[in-house]
């Protein structure tokens, strides 16, 4: 809702502030090595973050509040979050993590378990993007792209760079992480398939000529 900012440090905490009052929330500590990124659901329930300690932690984003131990999976540090859109999946619980073990995984965080393990790369996964289609997208040192259904099977296998894929945007970023709210940060309804609905139109509007379009960046300067 725009009220609240989540940063993460290389003291290994994430620290909320209100933004309303310019004042941080007192900190709860949870991981055990630098945090290396954060990501809010887009219902703005939760708060995921991952570590170099190869964990991802979900807090309470109201509360500021660790929820339980972090998830444990991955074997070395955690590079990008993203959470199921919400005209997907309303209330959100779904997030999927990449790491640079090669893996991205997809967790339950309400029953705080992996669902699937997506393996196909032969090196690390720098970024990884849910889309409002519902594909799962990373971006890896391997130089590919893939695109995965959300029940983790390889849809399809992009090649056209020739150094590291760094970075990944979607025409439909904004959209996406901001689900139901409107540009003042309120929802018009708190009825989870009003919120599925508004969300949907929203991600709607936001295609090009009625497609997501995907921006890929790379050490081969393209």
């Amino acid at each position: 809702d725009g009220n609240r900012l989540a940063s993460g440090s290389g003291d290994m905490n994430v620290r909320f502030w209100d933004l309303n009052t310019n004042t941080p929330i007192p900190m709860t500590s949870a991981h055990k090595n630098w945090v290396m990124c954060l990501s809010w659901s887009p219902d703005g329930k939760y708060l995921a973050s991952g570590s170099m300690d190869n964990t991802v932690q979900i807090w309470d984003g109201e509360t500021g509040k660790p929820i339980g131990t972090p998830l444990k999976g991955h074997t070395k540090w955690i590079t990008s979050l993203s959470w199921e859109p919400l005209h997907l999946q309303c209330p959100s619980y779904r997030i999927v993590s990449s790491s640079k073990d090669g893996l991205a995984k997809i967790w339950d965080v309400t029953r705080r378990i992996c669902l699937q393990t997506l393996s196909q790369h032969k090196d690390a996964i720098a970024t990884v993007k849910w889309a409002g289609s519902g594909h799962i997208i990373t971006g890896s040192r391997d130089r590919t792209i893939k695109i995965w259904t959300s029940e983790g099977s390889l849809f399809k296998n992009l090649e056209g760079h020739a150094h590291w894929i760094n970075t990944l945007a979607l025409s439909s970023d904004y959209s996406l992480r901001t689900g139901a709210f409107d540009h003042e940060g309120k929802l018009k309804s708190m009825d989870f398939e009003d919120m599925k609905k508004v969300a949907f139109e929203k991600y709607q509007a936001s295609l090009i000529e009625g497609h997501e379009v995907l921006v890929s960046g790379s050490d081969d300067f393209t």
